[in-house]
């Protein structure tokens, strides 16, 4: 860690704590010297002119997701990444973790047969009064927060794009409080997803063949210390694969920085950002929206 910054220095130096590191404005964070990799975690409404200025000033950036509000916004930024040749992440730090590995090679291994369905689902409590998640103005809402979840795991998973979204989207004062709906993947494979603010915390996927079924809990938001446990049901046959703890933050720092350190053809981050972007869009346009 090199600098924190913020817009006042008594916040930087409570998020740092006793880190050894500086303590900067933002505005001075993009001038060190000292920073080649900015990551930003600002509220959504701002991701897109901070990138850009991080970008502009040379330096590489971790972007959290979305990495904004709409396609033609992620589409600037990625210009942005590719004009000054720098890398532009997407943080999906989940599928970092090697629990989805794993699910994977149980996959390719033929143990559940030809996939069929892939589920995913993703709720929690309402966050806490004066979250930016709870405000529509600062790109907050269920579908912003969440929608790169179901999405990535699609296409880690099936790397063919799902379409034809349909579903429905709550609303409460304008602010979206969950989604769901259905969609359909290659081959024919069915895609059901469900997002939501305002419930008991749920966090998994299921991917269902035609001999068999695997499910993984905390799927999205694992634990550093927490020990994986894929669940496989071969007809009547249940069985579990326990996977070790790993933080996937730094795991996903780690392979950005080996991207970096590497150098040169950052194609596969700007298509992936590009194609996230338009698919939430999609999804979007599918779900009928009800306000509450």
């Amino acid at each position: 860690l090199a600098a924190v910054s913020s817009r006042s220095a008594e916040k930087a130096g409570s998020f740092a704590g006793t880190a050894d590191c500086l303590r900067l404005s933002h505005e001075g964070l993009l001038e060190s010297r000292d920073v080649d990799l900015v990551y930003i975690s600002l509220p959504n409404h701002l991701h897109e002119e901070w990138t850009i200025r991080a970008l502009e000033s040379g330096k590489h950036v971790i972007c959290e997701k979305p990495l904004s509000t709409s396609a033609a916004s992620v589409e600037r930024m990625v210009v942005a990444a590719e004009r000054n040749g720098r890398l532009l992440y997407e943080n999906l730090m989940f599928l970092h973790h090697p629990q989805h590995g794993v699910v994977k090679e149980i996959v390719a291994s033929g143990a559940i047969g030809r996939i069929v369905a892939l589920r995913s689902i993703f709720g929690f409590p309402l966050p806490e009064s004066g979250n930016f998640r709870l405000d529509p103005e600062q790109g907050g809402g269920a579908f912003q927060d969440l929608a790169r979840y179901p999405l990535g795991t699609a296409l880690f998973f099936l790397g063919t794009a799902p379409g034809s979204f349909s579903g429905h989207a709550l609303y409460r004062e304008s602010l979206n409080t969950s989604l769901w709906g259905t969609a359909i993947i290659g081959n024919g494979v069915r895609f059901s997803f469900s997002m939501a603010f305002g419930q008991q915390y749920e966090s998994y996927y299921e991917l269902i063949g035609e001999t068999g079924k695997i499910r993984l809990d905390r799927a999205y938001t694992t634990p550093a210390d927490f020990s994986g446990r894929i669940q496989l049901l071969q007809g009547g046959v249940s069985s579990e694969i326990s996977v070790p703890p790993q933080d996937h933050f730094q795991l996903m720092i780690r392979q950005v920085c080996s991207v970096v350190n590497q150098g040169g053809d950052y194609t596969e981050s700007n298509n992936r950002s590009r194609q996230l972007a338009c698919l939430a869009e999609e999804m979007m346009k599918g779900c009928l929206p009800y306000e509450l």
